[in-house]
Parts: structure tokens; C-alpha cells; sequence
């Protein structure tokens, strides 16, 4: 079978985007596959180079690229060097550090040297023959993108690069960078350099991307996928119902699977589709998954998840969690109380802080059912 018919759709749409607009951003709530999305795209871009992938033993591995590059991949005929160039934003991350700026030379007190960050490094590779370049920046939002890429942007869109032979067209976009010796010298961004990135919409923590910014990527958002966590917890993709007392280990996936179902509609009712949790931070490995007891640790450990991620999302509302944890009702092992303080009404959740095992699968069919 051809390896073209092997790549799956989300890492087939982010290559085709890539091709057309040459800047895409994955965006997505965390857990929905963001970071093993860049990994498939990182392998299947250098396609020469043989490599299995992010999970070369997992349930899907990644296969080996062989046979010609697809001609919708991002500059098919450029097959003798595909380089990958990756990098991760944060607070400190600055223009320098991306393109090119002065810092200190360590070994000779009171020089200066230029230095080459990773985007420019990439810039260079990606012009010569044969070559394409790839950046991937992992957590964008995190730093001061705007900054980090500087006059860069104005270059960023694919019609204002050069040409895949160097030459310039007429809404080719040149800016000033600093040359190897300190002096200013013009640059524009070549054809085959494609800017991957990654980042959480509704990190609180962070600021967003301004619009003009955004402007200039494609968006591929990710969603979460309820019919993945169900595979991975062994069950049925059509939910079953809930019996009043668990009996096996499936009985505690199931409302483990079914509660993750509407805590995501609530969050979405409540915040936004951006806020919401994804499948795979409730996936990870059971010692037995048939073992009632490993099943009841399991579920116990994704519920923490669950907690932590529905009290940050609806920090301040107490109202909102209390809906979600179902505090109002009786069967709930949480209760909603309120008080006077100062002359003021002031509301409180109260109950466990780590259910027991039958508080928490009781918990997780009210969730589910109520």
C-alpha cells in the first residue's frame, strides 16, 4: 500500500495547509493531540529521511516515508535536503534569539557577536537547491511572538517571499536584519520555509495573539474526541448504560468516559469551545485494565484531572462548579452552602477532597446522567 494512503487526516490537512499558505498555527484544549500532531507532521515533512515517527510502538505508528513525495506536500520537488528546525516560546524568548540580534561574545569581554536564531537558520537553509526548510514552534502564545519574529513579519504571507530560485517578485517583502559583521542588510524569507506552531487558545496564563498576527497563519483546530477515549479505555463506541453499582472494571471507564462527555458541554456552555479538556489527558496506562482495582486507580487519577482542570476553567464561579459537580443534589458527595460574610453572601463548595471509590463512581453517573 502506498505510505501516502497511511497519513491520517489531521497531519494530511495541516501538509496540504502548509503548502498553500506556508504558516499554520494547531490550536486546541490541552490533551486534544497537539503535541503528537507536530510530531507526525515533523516526520512525514522530511519523508527522505526514513524515520518512523513520534510512536513507532504505539497502536498507529507513524510508517517509514518511501517511494516520491506527494505532489501536494509542501515543495515536493525540492527532495535533497528537508531539514526540520524546532524551538519552543516563552517569556524570555526574544527577536534575537529567532532571527538575528547582538549579544555579548562570552569568550572576549566588551565584543559583540551576531547570532543566528533558529528561524533565520532555517531561512538560509530553505534557500539553497534541493532544500525546504520546516520551523516548529511549540507554545507560541507563551512568549512574545510579535517580538520574536520582528520586521520577519512582514515577509511571513506567501506572496511576499522570494521566489524557489532566489528571485523576487513584485510583492516580494524585504526587511533589515543584521549582517555577520554588525552591519544592517536587506533579507526576504524564501519560498520553501513553512512555520509549524502549536498553542493552547485558552491558556489563562497567557495573552492572545493579536488578529493581525493570526492574519497571517492558517488556523487547524483540534477537538476533543470522546470516541478515542473510549477506544482506549477498551469500551464500545455507543455508550451503555450505567448500573446503580459498578460490577467490573468497564462499568468504571464507562462513567469515567460518559462524565468526561458532559463536563465538556458544560464547559463549552459555560466558557467556550476553547475551554474545554481533552481525551488523551485522560489517557495514560492502567497496570491491569481488566483488574477492577487498577480500573478504580484509573478512573480515580483521570477524575483529579478532571477536578483540577473544571476549577481552573471556572476559577472565581463558584456557581458554575457547584453546577458541574452536581453540589445541589443530594446524591452529590458535594454540598453548596452559603454564608453572610461582611454583608455579603458568600458561597462554598464542600465534600471530599478524594472521593471514595464508591463517592466517585456515584459522582460520575450523576454527572453523566443527571
Amino acid at each position: 500500500m502506498p505510505i501516502e494512503s497511511n497519513i491520517e487526516d489531521d497531519a494530511r490537512a495541516v501538509l496540504k495547509a502548509l503548502a498553500i499558505r506556508k504558516n499554520v498555527i494547531i490550536a486546541g484544549s490541552p490533551g486534544t493531540g497537539k503535541s503528537r500532531l507536530l510530531n507526525q507532521v515533523r516526520e512525514l515533512f522530511k519523508w527522505d529521511q526514513g524515520m518512523t515517527g513520534s510512536s513507532p510502538t504505539g497502536r498507529i505508528p507513524i510508517p517509514p516515508a518511501s517511494g516520491p513525495i506527494p505532489t501536494w506536500f509542501p515543495s515536493p520537488d525540492q527532495t535533497d535536503s528537508r531539514r526540520v528546525f524546532q524551538t519552543v516560546f516563552d517569556q524570555n524568548t526574544k527577536y534575537r534569539d529567532f532571527m538575528r540580534g547582538l549579544v555579548p561574545r562570552v569568550s572576549k569581554p566588551g565584543e559583540f557577536e551576531v547570532t543566528s536564531g533558529t528561524f533565520y537558520r532555517a531561512s538560509l537553509h530553505a534557500r539553497g537547491d534541493g532544500h525546504a526548510a520546516l520551523v516548529i514552534i511549540d507554545e507560541i502564545n507563551r512568549g512574545p511572538a510579535v517580538a520574536a519574529f520582528g520586521s520577519a513579519l512582514v515577509g511571513l504571507e506567501a506572496d511576499k517571499r522570494l521566489l524557489t530560485n532566489g528571485d523576487a517578485t513584485e510583492t516580494t517583502q524585504h526587511f533589515e536584519i543584521l549582517g555577520d559583521s554588525g552591519e544592517h542588510e536587506s533579507f526576504a524569507l524564501p519560498n520553501d520555509l513553512y512555520v509549524l506552531a502549536a498553542m493552547n487558545e485558552a491558556d489563562t496564563s497567557v495573552e492572545p495573539l493579536d488578529v493581525a498576527f493570526l492574519r497571517r497563519f492558517q488556523l487547524h483546530r483540534l477537538e476533543p474526541q470522546p470516541g478515542t477515549l473510549r477506544a482506549h479505555l477498551g469500551l464500545p463506541l455507543e455508550a451503555a448504560s450505567l448500573p446503580e453499582s459498578p460490577a467490573s472494571a468497564a462499568d468504571y471507564y464507562e462513567a469515567l468516559a460518559q462524565a468526561f462527555v458532559k463536563v465538556n458541554q458544560q464547559i463549552v456552555l459555560g466558557r467556550g469551545h476553547a475551554y474545554q479538556i481533552g481525551h488523551g489527558a485522560l489517557m495514560h496506562t492502567a497496570a491491569d485494565p481488566s483488574a477492577v482495582g487498577a480500573a478504580q486507580e484509573y478512573v480515580a487519577d483521570a477524575w483529579a484531572t478532571l477536578r483540577g482542570h473544571i476549577d481552573e476553567v471556572f476559577f472565581g464561579n463558584t456557581r458554575a462548579i457547584s453546577d458541574v459537580l452536581r453540589a445541589e443534589n443530594s446524591k452529590s458527595p458535594y454540598v453548596l452552602e452559603e454564608a453572610t460574610f461582611a454583608g455579603q453572601t458568600v458561597r462554598r463548595i464542600t465534600g471530599p477532597i478524594r472521593p471514595t471509590v464508591g463517592e466517585l463512581y456515584k459522582l460520575l453517573t450523576l454527572i453523566a446522567t443527571e
